[in-house]
């Protein structure tokens, strides 16, 4: 009989994707021994002084969302599917405050041997849109290949 409940080991792994994925977005998941099912989502906030500014970064932001899922792409060694994107208007906190938000979800599987490069294209990401968040746009997205890790 096929075996019925995931390793202790890809059960650690979804731990680890759900502490990553709780810095700016969620994840869920799925077992189907031996693989681990994943379905991110990723937002990448951006505070703007106004909805007229935020309009005007839309494509600034459209462009970040490409460059980090080719970088997804690229660090995962295509094991992460195309990511999904979508940016929305501006929009506005309860505060008064203005921004922008793009969504991106996307998947992969995962197995014990191909976790650790999923890991580090993941959690990259997940660096990034803290950044963002924290730092808003600082020099633009990252897309030059000499700054993208190898490994």
């Amino acid at each position: 009989m096929a075996q019925l409940q995931p390793s202790p080991k890809l059960q650690a792994l979804l731990k680890d994707f759900q502490q990553i994925a709780s810095m700016s977005g969620y994840l869920n998941h799925s077992f189907d021994p031996p693989q681990l099912r994943l379905f991110f989502t990723l937002y990448g906030r951006v505070m703007v002084a106004s909805p007229a500014q935020g309009l005007a970064l839309t494509p600034q932001l459209q462009a970040w969302c490409d460059a980090l899922s080719a970088r997804l792409r690229e660090g995962s060694s295509c094991a992460i599917m195309p990511p999904q994107v979508q940016v929305s208007a501006p929009q506005t906190m309860p505060d008064g405050r203005d921004y922008l938000v793009a969504t991106l979800t996307f998947n992969t599987k995962v197995t014990e041997t191909s976790y650790l490069r999923i890991r580090t294209a993941v959690l990259a990401a997940y660096q990034d849109a803290v950044k963002m968040r924290e730092e808003g746009f600082t020099e633009g997205p990252r897309v030059a290949p000499e700054e993208t890790p190898l490994g």
